[in-house]
């Protein structure tokens, strides 16, 4: 009789770890992930700058193409990681009617009175033109810690003849890490 009785317990016991085991494979997930090293964080004198390209005669713009001297900008990049080992730095904003590679005029202060027959032009660190809203803008070299990206902003003529008035512009810029 004893043995009856240790039959219908084993079996029980064998019966609730098969159901265990069914049950914990009908709720198996997996997870995967990966963590990287910071990117950079965009240093806060770069998020919104105001960039004075000066004041120029229309007599110094001669013909379509013609420039003024450049003014220098940066953009400071701070504390990246060992992961961020290059940017792909766009420059977005309108684009000039008669060269869609400059950055047209608009009237940030609503005062009226543009000027015309100009635009933005962006250069990089060696002053080589940039195109706004590049399909395939240049990615930039980053190294551990602070970064100073450096570019250039000067007017270019896009007609023959240059009228006097407000010429300021907005540009935007977009960091993509790699």
């Amino acid at each position: 009789m004893k043995n009856l009785r240790c039959y219908p317990l084993l079996s029980g016991i064998l019966l609730n770890l098969i159901s265990a085991s069914a049950l914990a494979e009908s709720y198996n997930l997996q997870l995967t992930g990966t963590i990287l090293s910071r990117s950079c964080e965009v240093d806060s004198s770069s998020q919104k700058q105001t960039v004075k390209i000066g004041e120029f005669s229309i007599y110094d713009f001669s013909s379509t193409g013609s420039v003024s001297r450049s003014k220098p900008f940066n953009i400071i990049l701070k504390d990246c990681g060992s992961a961020a080992t290059g940017a792909v730095l766009s420059f977005t904003g309108i684009n000039d009617a008669a060269d869609p590679a400059l950055l047209a005029l608009s009237d940030t202060g609503g005062t009226g009175a543009m000027a015309s027959g100009i635009a933005v032009q962006i250069l990089n660190d060696t002053q080589q033109p940039l195109d706004l809203n590049s399909a395939s803008p240049p990615t930039y070299a980053l190294l551990p810690g602070d970064n100073t990206l450096s570019f250039y902003l000067r007017y270019k003529s896009t007609k023959d003849v240059v009228t006097a008035g407000n010429a300021t512009a907005v540009m935007y810029f977009d960091l993509q890490y790699q």
